[in-house]
């Protein structure tokens, strides 16, 4: 499974998995928002999904249970962002695509081969948005990027 992106006059992507943040990002108040399910459904097809949470508000096994993400906690008494950043480095960073929101995404977003930034109902960081290739107004959004590489073309192209 990978995605192969071709951008004119600039750098090519070659995709392997996503790493998205949980809060903020897919999810509102613990609960997934409206789209989200459906569009993970689609792009497992084509890429490996990981879903990253300190699990703020108790829900990510039950919210991601019939969806096929691999959930990956933050370690205890350990910086997110610091963490986000180590396991992305740890799956290859560079054919890995990054989406988030929070000061705790910044370090990941940097990181990845794609950082894409979600300004969702919680906002976004300006650290965040520093660090991102593109920004979107929300995570299914994000998704659709991913499911539709043309639209990443047109963005970022240089």
């Amino acid at each position: 499974m990978s995605l192969e992106i071709t951008i004119p006059g600039g750098r090519g992507l070659h995709l392997e998995g996503v790493v998205f943040d949980m809060n903020g990002t897919l999810t509102r108040d613990g609960r997934l928002i409206p789209g989200v399910a459906a569009a993970l459904q689609e792009l497992a097809a084509s890429l490996k999904l990981y879903v990253m949470t300190a699990d703020t508000f108790g829900t990510a096994k039950s919210v991601f249970a019939a969806l096929p993400v691999e959930l990956v906690g933050i370690p205890a008494g350990k910086p997110g962002a610091a963490a986000k950043q180590h396991f992305i480095c740890s799956l290859g960073a560079d054919s890995h695509a990054a989406v988030g929101n929070g000061r705790n995404d910044r370090l990941l977003l940097a990181a990845a081969g794609l950082g894409i930034c979600v300004i969702g109902p919680e906002g976004a960081h300006r650290e965040a948005l520093a660090a991102c290739d593109l920004v979107v107004t929300d995570p299914v959004a994000a998704l659709e990027l991913l499911l539709n590489p043309r639209r990443l073309t047109a963005g970022l192209r240089p």
